[in-house]
C-alpha cells in the first residue's frame, strides 16, 4: 500500500505550469546565486518556533525574519567565498536524502496529483461534508481469541462501551473526526459518502496489520459558512483535499506499474541473525540509540551529525541480505543505501515479536522507493527548480550553521549566537551589499500568524518540513541591498 506523502503545499505553490519554471516562483530576495523565496520565507516563518525578538507578526518581527534567512545565505555564501569546505560522508548523504525525497514528491505531484480531477458534483457533495464534525466512540484490539470474544458480545447486544470497560478498564474513548482529517478510506466512505444514523456501528473491520476496528456514531454537528470569503476558502480545500486523495489512488497505479516484476527474495540464514542483532539495539533505552547507524535505522531525528555511519556489525558486512532479480544486495549495501534514506516503519508501536515483520516490510518499502527515485532521475526531476531549491535549502542551512560556529568559536564568547555574532552579520551585509537584492512589494504583503508551530511530514525517511529557524541576529534594519528588478514577471 502506498505511503501518504502529505505535505504539497510548497510544490504546488511553485509548480503553476508543468515546467518547472522559476519565473513562476515569487523571489522575495536573492544573495548572489541563492535565492529566497516567498514560500522559504513562510515556511521557515511558521513551520518551525521562531524566537521571542520575532515571534509575532508586528513589521519589525517581519523585518527580523527576513534579515535572519539572508543572514543564513551570506553565511553560506561566506564559507564558499573562504573555501570553507565540510568534508563528510554523512552530510553528503543527508543532502542526497533530502534530495531524492524532494524528488519522489515532485513524482507524485507530476504522477499523481496533476492528473487528478474533481468534478462539479462531488465538489458539491464535499462542501457540505466539510462543515460535518463526528463524535465518535471506538477502539482497536488485537486479533485471535479476543476478536471471536468481542463478535459474541456484539452478537448478544452487548453495549460497546461495556465491551471495553470489561475488557480495559475506564471508558471508551472518543473522538472527533472531520472530513478534511487523514482518515482510513474505510471511515471516509463509510461516514462523509453514504447515508448515517446516529449509534450506528462500524465494524468490526479488519486492518492491514491484522488488527480489528470497531467504532460508534454518538452524533454530529454541521457548520455552515455564511460570508463569501469563507465559504470560497472551504471551496479551495475541498478541491484540493479531493485531488490530493485522488491523486494517491492514481500514483499507487503509477507505483505499481514501476514496481511490476520487481521480487525481492530474503536470505533467511542472513536475516534472521541479522534482524535479531538490530532488534536488540531498537528496543534498548533511547541512549544507546543515539549513534548513527541508529539515527539511520531507527529514523530517531533529524541532527546534522558528522559522524561516519559505521556498519552495524562487521560480520554480516559481506553476507547477502537479499536479491532483487539476479542481483545480490550485501548487508552492507543495505546499509550504505539507508545512510541517505533512514528506514521507515508502517508500525511505529511494536513489541519485540512484530519486529522481523515490521523490519522487512521497511526494507521492502526503502527498496519501492528507490525505484521510485531512479525513475525521478530517467525524468530529469533531480534538474527542476523545486527539487534543486530543496537541496540548496537544507545545504545553505548547514553550511551557516557550521560557519557560524567556526567564527563564534573564535570569538571565546558565550552568549546567544544572534548576539556573538551581531558584528559579523553587518560587516556581511555590506561586504556582499552589492549582490543583495529584495523585493520590497513582496515583503511588504507579508501577514504571518503568531501561533507557534513544528511541522513534520508522516510515512517519509526526513519528517521535520524544513531547517530550523535560522537565529543569527535581531536586526530590525533594511538598510543593505537593493530593491530587486522585476524578476517576478
Amino acid at each position: 500500500m502506498y505511503r501518504t506523502l502529505i505535505l504539497l503545499l510548497a510544490f504546488i505553490a511553485c509548480s503553476k505550469d508543468s515546467s518547472s519554471n522559476i519565473s513562476s516562483v515569487d523571489i522575495l530576495a536573492k544573495v548572489g546565486d541563492k535565492i529566497i523565496t516567498l514560500d522559504d520565507y513562510y515556511n521557515r516563518a511558521e513551520y518551525t518556533i521562531r524566537p521571542l525578538y520575532c515571534k509575532g507578526n508586528l513589521y519589525i518581527h517581519k523585518k527580523i525574519i527576513s534579515n535572519n534567512l539572508i543572514a543564513e545565505k551570506l553565511l553560506s555564501l561566506d564559507s564558499e567565498m573562504n573555501d570553507y569546505k565540510i568534508n563528510s560522508k554523512a552530510l553528503e548523504s543527508f543532502i542526497k536524502g533530502r534530495k531524492e525525497q524532494a524528488m519522489r514528491k515532485m513524482l507524485y505531484f507530476q504522477q499523481g496529483y496533476q492528473k487528478a480531477e474533481v468534478d462539479s458534483e462531488e465538489l458539491s457533495h464535499y462542501y457540505k461534508m466539510a462543515g460535518r464534525t463526528y463524535e465518535v466512540s471506538f477502539f482497536s484490539y488485537p486479533s485471535g481469541a479476543f476478536a471471536d470474544s468481542v463478535s459474541i458480545a456484539l452478537e448478544q447486544g452487548i453495549l460497546l462501551s461495556e465491551i471495553y470497560t470489561a475488557a480495559f478498564g475506564g471508558k471508551i474513548p472518543t473522538r472527533e473526526v472531520k472530513w478534511e482529517d487523514s482518515n482510513d478510506p474505510l471511515i471516509d466512505r463509510t461516514l462523509f459518502n453514504s447515508e448515517i444514523q446516529k449509534g450506528q456501528m462500524i465494524g468490526p473491520t479488519k486492518l492491514d496489520d491484522d488488527s480489528f476496528f470497531i467504532m460508534q456514531i454518538n452524533g454530529w454537528k454541521d457548520v455552515l459558512e455564511l460570508s463569501d470569503v469563507k465559504s470560497a476558502d472551504r471551496l479551495q480545500r475541498v478541491n484540493n483535499t479531493l485531488k490530493e486523495r485522488k491523486g494517491i489512488n492514481i500514483y499507487a497505479e503509477y507505483i505499481k506499474d514501476v514496481m511490476k516484476g520487481v521480487e525481492v527474495r530474503f536470505n533467511k540464514e542472513v536475516f534472521d541473525p541479522y534482524v535479531e542483532s538490530i532488534s536488540k539495539r531498537f528496543f534498548r533505552t533511547k541512549e544507546s540509540k543515539e549513534s548513527a547507524i541508529s539515527n539511520a535505522l531507527f529514523n530517531s531525528d533529524e541532527l546534522l551529525d558528522l559522524r561516519q555511519i559505521e556498519p552495524s556489525d562487521e560480520i554480516f558486512d559481506e553476507l547477502s541480505l537479499y536479491t532483487i532479480g539476479s542481483k545480490t544486495f550485501t548487508v552492507q549495501d543495505f546499509e550504505e543505501g539507508i545512510a541517505s534514506h533512514p528506514l521507515v516503519f508502517r508500525n511505529k508501536k511494536m513489541d519485540r515479536s512484530e519486529f522481523p515483520k515490521q523490519f522487512r516490510l521497511a526494507i521492502i518499502d526503502y527498496i519501492q522507493d528507490s525505484y521510485l527515485t531512479q525513475k525521478a532521475y530517467e525524468l530529469d526531476i533531480d534538474k527542476s527548480f523545486e527539487v534543486m531549491s530543496e537541496e540548496q535549502l537544507w545545504l545553505d542551512s548547514f553550511k551557516a550553521f557550521q560557519y557560524s560556529s567556526l567564527i563564534i568559536n573564535k570569538m571565546n564568547e558565550e552568549t546567544e549566537t544572534y548576539i556573538a555574532l551581531r558584528e559579523t552579520i553587518d560587516e556581511l551585509q555590506q561586504k556582499y551589499n552589492d549582490v543583495i537584492e529584495i523585493d520590497m512589494e513582496l515583503f511588504e504583503a507579508i501577514e504571518l500568524s503568531k501561533v507557534d508551530m513544528f511541522v513534520t511530514q508522516i510515512n517519509v525517511p526526513y519528517p521535520i518540513v524544513v531547517p530550523n529557524f535560522p537565529s543569527y541576529t535581531d536586526d530590525s534594519y533594511l538598510n543593505f541591498g537593493k530593491k530587486m528588478n522585476t524578476l517576478n514577471n
